[in-house]
């Protein structure tokens, strides 16, 4: 099935639909519908995904004044929908991309401005045409009436992550300013996640959040339930699963990261907790894209972590000298932050 050519009344370009995939589930899984950025290293073919397992109902998009409805069959005997693909250059950029999704198992997901979540998902290497993507796990907001859990499927897009916005490389420039590989991840998880450590062969190291208290002290991570990945010469992370639901507001639960090797560390903490039972789809399971490779971690917090995410890039190509003096690559924390904020 091919959506057709839709003219819009504004005075900027209709809207385009690459292809539509159709398949048949006999099925329906209880997961939400996603809406994920793709970019690609000229920005030409940059695309948005609008996808549900169990196949698409509607998707309602809306670009300053002008609104469009697609609807799709959603009966059992039908060939589902399970994927659209929209260009973002077919949009006027200047006014917020809506996005509403209805999934055929009722599940909803909402976006009130695509843009927001494009401009955080991708960092391009200045002077290469070399594009790296991120994509994260962001705590559940905990809401509750007359003492019951009542959250709903929040727009990750959208979260404002109030912490410590940090970023880890698996390779990174040491004190004589060579590069080091990455050789263990310390995950100290204790009743949450309370972050991690990227430890490098050289003998130095970087934590995944806060470097300093609020008094100025270095920070230190807790966690009783913490595991050491021990990565081999030649050994990529390849998969990281994160617990969004922990404690607190925004708070996440556990994590575990898998090699190459099919070696794994980690605890994910799948608890019952404040009044709320635990689902499987809590768990953000967060990989590489083909061709690809994850090549180093992202995120936000305080005293715990509220966004916990990876950085992919080319599998076969060589990052260029200038990504290490990137400031939004690196863990960058003035002593007197935390006491600001």
């Amino acid at each position: 099935m091919r959506i057709s050519t839709i003219r819009q009344r504004g005075g900027y370009q209709a809207v385009r639909r690459r292809r539509s995939k159709q398949l048949a589930i006999h099925t329906r899984s209880i997961e939400a519908p996603s809406i994920t950025p793709q970019f690609s290293e000229d920005c030409k073919c940059d695309a948005i995904i609008i996808e549900c397992k169990s196949g698409l109902a509607q998707v309602k998009i809306t670009n300053g004044s002008i609104t469009e409805t697609l609807s799709y069959d959603c009966s059992l005997s039908g060939q589902k929908t399970c994927f659209v693909t929209i260009v973002p250059e077919d949009f006027d950029q200047s006014k917020p991309l809506r996005l509403e999704v209805l999934g055929c198992n009722g599940r909803i997901k909402q976006c009130s401005n695509a843009w927001k979540m494009a401009l955080r998902d991708v960092v391009r290497i200045p002077d290469s045409k070399i594009v790296l993507r991120k994509q994260s796990a962001i705590g559940i907001d905990i809401r509750f009436m007359n003492g019951v859990y009542c959250g709903d499927d929040d727009d990750e897009a959208e979260v404002e992550v109030k912490g410590h916005k940090w970023a880890v490389m698996l390779q990174e420039r040491g004190a004589d300013g060579k590069l080091s590989r990455a050789k263990r991840v310390d995950l100290r998880i204790g009743a949450i996640l309370d972050g991690a450590v990227v430890y490098y062969e050289d003998g130095h190291s970087t934590p995944c959040g806060l470097r300093f208290t609020p008094n100025g002290s270095i920070h230190h991570f807790g966690g009783h339930n913490s595991q050491n990945l021990h990565i081999p010469s030649g050994v990529d992370v390849v998969k990281v699963e994160v617990n969004r639901f922990g404690w607190g507001n925004r708070i996440l639960g556990g994590i575990t990261m898998t090699l190459s090797n099919g070696t794994k560390a980690g605890w994910l903490n799948k608890h019952n907790s404040a009044g709320r039972m635990f689902e499987d789809t809590d768990i953000r399971v967060l990989e590489a894209g083909v061709g690809e490779k994850i090549v180093g971690f992202y995120g936000s917090g305080s005293h715990y972590t509220e966004e916990f995410g990876i950085i992919t890039g080319p599998r076969d190509e060589e990052l260029p000298a200038q990504t290490w003096d990137m400031p939004e690559l690196q863990n960058i924390q003035n002593r007197g932050w935390a006491s600001n904020q």
